[in-house]
């Protein structure tokens, strides 16, 4: 995917629960646990990364916290096919993407959920 892709949209998700190291992966890195996140300096338990997503469809994603895959109750869940369960991003109203307003840093967590 690159930054062409007009339904290509940043979004930052935070990490809430503390942790040395924390990476982020899911069907956007065909789970590589390939992001790593930053910790806030204003806020010493928060992680926080920014990704470029296609907001046109749904991401499931996981955390990888200190050698243990985590789930975020900040975000909503679902089960996929091999009976596992993952956080999810909706896909955004066609509305929202062609007014932009999906830059906003509103889709990180709990405002996200339907």
């Amino acid at each position: 995917m690159t930054k062409s892709n007009k339904n290509l949209q940043p979004v930052l998700v935070s990490w809430k629960f503390g942790g040395k190291k924390v990476f982020l992966t899911g069907t956007f890195d065909n789970w590589q646990a390939s992001v790593p996140m930053m910790q806030d300096p204003e806020a010493p338990e928060e992680h926080i990364a920014t990704l470029y997503l296609d907001r046109s469809k749904a991401h499931e994603f996981k955390f990888f916290v200190d050698g243990t895959w985590r789930l975020s109750a900040d975000f909503d869940t679902c089960d996929d096919q091999s009976g596992n369960f993952n956080n999810i991003l909706h896909p955004l109203p066609p509305q929202l993407l062609q007014t932009g307003f999906s830059n906003s840093k509103m889709y990180s967590g709990i405002p996200n959920k339907r």
